[in-house]
């Protein structure tokens, strides 16, 4: 009898716990996914001690070996990890044609020039040092080039896509503790974009009509899902599905950590953790997009409430719940007391006889 009681009691805690959105379970994915929650939640980057850098670019300067590229690379580096992105650049342009096909000279030169703010010309050296090598950084390297790919657009395409633009329609599809993936979703887009035959032009101007009629959020969300989907695609495409990339969670971690205060990465932090269904972490990443100034705020707003919206009704589902199997157990209870009952009647009128 008591083995029994304590099973249900056992059951009721379980399920009721399964409802349950609080900060206990934030801790819960902290510790399932520590590094996405530490990219998130800003752990700057680790770039080294000063003193040590600027002794090694002594050390360097005074043993010149500057027929070894690895040379260039070491002393540019030191420079880069100092915030010198502008020397670290002057070096490496002087040797450009020196070492074409180093992967390092083109890395770091891409780096320097991300770091400035330029970032066609980073564009264009990180996709060579790609072609030397696809699987720098250990496959990692990719998640560099769609990010500046995307930095290179103007703030108007910025706002309709993410930087690992095969999620872009996905995320504008996401509803409250819901997100998947699937290319039926971009197909979709693709064929309701056809109807435009003038491009992007006409299909802003029938999103900036729906802004002023006031329409609905889903139906101006659906308008820049298919403005998106006239949007040219993003040149690392032709090569990669980055969906099905086994490095998509590392990638989108590696580029947060080395770009601290770039909204586009925490969007897609933000992303991967609501795919992984890590709804604390995936808002706690929106909010830091759009205290970062991101262009599509307005949009990180509605997910954050959606996700929110999704709590409060998980709680009140689990309290809901939480009467329901009480009184489960409760008619469980007794009729066990009954049947024991029962039972005991039974056995004492055989033993009266």
């Amino acid at each position: 009898m008591q083995t029994r009681l304590l099973l249900i009691a056992l059951l009721l805690q379980t399920l009721v716990h399964a409802c349950m959105w609080d900060s206990d379970t934030l801790a819960d994915e902290r510790k399932a996914r520590p590094t996405m929650a530490a990219a998130i939640l800003g752990n700057p980057p680790d770039l080294g001690d000063p003193a040590k850098l600027r002794k090694r670019i002594t050390e360097l300067e005074v043993n010149r070996r500057e027929n070894e590229a690895s040379w260039w690379n070491d002393l540019a580096g030191a420079h880069i990890r100092l915030g010198e992105s502008q020397k670290a650049a002057t070096l490496l342009e002087s040797v450009l044609t020196r070492f074409p096909d180093d992967y390092g000279i083109h890395a770091n030169l891409g780096t320097a020039y991300h770091l400035l703010g330029r970032y066609a010309e980073a564009e264009k050296e990180i996709a060579r040092d790609l072609e030397i090598n696809p699987d720098a950084h250990f496959g990692l390297e990719k998640y560099h080039l769609a990010l500046l790919q995307y930095l290179m657009r103007d703030a108007k395409y910025q706002s309709r896509h993410v930087y690992v633009d095969e999620f872009t329609a996905s995320f504008f599809d996401a509803r409250q503790g819901l997100f998947y993936f699937t290319e039926a979703t971009e197909a979709i887009y693709r064929e309701l974009a056809e109807a435009y035959t003038n491009g992007v032009a006409e299909a802003e101007a029938e999103y900036d009509s729906l802004q002023k009629t006031n329409a609905p959020e889903f139906a101006l969300n659906q308008q820049l899902r298919t403005i998106a989907a006239l949007d040219p695609p993003p040149a690392y495409r032709k090569k990669w599905n980055l969906v099905t990339d086994t490095n998509l969670e590392n990638g989108v971690i590696y580029m947060a950590t080395l770009n601290p205060k770039e909204p586009a990465c925490f969007v897609m932090l933000g992303i991967v953790s609501w795919k992984h269904r890590d709804l604390n972490l995936a808002m706690l990443a929106f909010e830091r997009a759009i205290k970062l100034g991101s262009p599509q705020t307005e949009l990180l707003q509605a997910k954050r409430n959606a996700i929110l919206k999704h709590f409060r009704e998980a709680r009140a589902h689990g309290r809901e719940l939480w009467w329901v199997i009480a009184a489960a157990c409760g008619i469980a209870i007794v009729g066990i007391l009954v049947l024991r009952f029962i039972g005991k009647a039974v056995r004492n009128k055989f033993r009266t006889r």
